[in-house]
């Protein structure tokens, strides 16, 4: 048996506080990009406008954080190693995927809380890491050993950052959606934070710009457990509503379905929004919306 309208909606309304409450991750959707070659020379100037919205960890993660380069010291057949570190402060469970299509030595570092699962390296000159220990590193690069693609802005730039292939390769190679991408052009250093922003380097001074995407999945996941229906197997029988206070105020009505019981409980308590009160069924608690701890103790 299923809620009324009228009870689903005031449930919900309910449910809602109760998770505000609770508190979930944090997480920002962030543009980036705009007119023009997204992460290159004559792009904005900075990070995308964002939307915030709150969002569970919706089980494992995966991440993307891309550059071209960490340095501009190459030219011809001359790609001197580069350095680069990425520090990961998301709560989660996550494989990292770390991109770059000149040679870059990575550090990887992670904040207590942290679970890494695995770090993927991928670039067109060769790729190596630090990363914390135990964690794995898979390493695809080289002419003809890297994923075929680089990223450092999103959805891509012009002139060689073919992001989405990348996303489709690592997305394959994983098993599992993108979660995050950060990007630029030029840059030495990323934090991840928590609320899936980051922060990076990113060499502004020389007309580069950080891009960011964060996929619509890691804000809308529903992984809350179901509402539990309070009418589930009762039929008719007798409600009863008190008001929690010294003013008084009751109700008992015979002969009534569960969901109108429950409908006429949640509506008086919207219309007494100060007032704690508790509904029963047949003798048991259908409803107890209580202001205060204890409110209804008594009752």
């Amino acid at each position: 048996m299923r809620l009324s309208n009228l009870g689903r909606m005031f449930a919900g309304m309910f449910l809602v506080g109760t998770l505000g409450l609770l508190g979930c991750k944090g997480t920002v959707v962030v543009g980036g990009g705009g007119e023009g070659q997204p992460g290159g020379p004559g792009g904005p100037g900075g990070p995308g406008g964002g939307v915030v919205s709150p969002a569970p960890v919706c089980g494992s993660e995966l991440h993307l954080i891309g550059i071209y380069e960490s340095h501009g010291d190459h030219s011809g057949n001359i790609h001197p190693p580069g350095a680069a570190s990425v520090h990961v402060e998301r709560q989660s469970s996550s494989i990292l995927v770390l991109s770059s299509y000149e040679p870059v030595h990575w550090t990887v570092t992670v904040a207590d809380g942290v679970t890494l699962e695995k770090v993927i390296l991928n670039g067109y000159h060769d790729q190596t890491a630090d990363v914390p220990e135990g964690v794995p590193v898979e390493a695809y690069d080289g002419p003809d050993g890297s994923l075929g693609a680089y990223a450092y802005a999103w959805p891509n730039a012009e002139g060689g950052s073919d992001t989405q292939a990348l996303v489709t390769a690592v997305e394959g190679l994983t098993g599992r959606a993108l979660t995050s991408f950060h990007g630029c052009y030029q840059a030495t250093h990323f934090t991840l934070h928590d609320d899936l922003q980051a922060d990076s380097s990113c060499a502004v001074e020389a007309g580069y710009t950080q891009t960011s995407h964060v996929a619509e999945g890691a804000v809308d996941c529903d992984d809350e457990p179901p509402v539990a229906d309070p009418c589930a197997g009762k039929g008719a029988g007798v409600a009863e509503w008190k008001f929690c206070s010294d003013q008084g105020g009751s109700s008992y009505t015979p002969a009534i379905s569960c969901e109108e019981a429950l409908d006429n409980c949640l509506l008086n308590s919207s219309l007494n929004p100060d007032i704690s009160m508790i509904c029963r069924f047949d003798g048991e608690v259908l409803q107890l919306i209580e202001k205060t701890p204890g409110a209804c103790d008594g009752y």
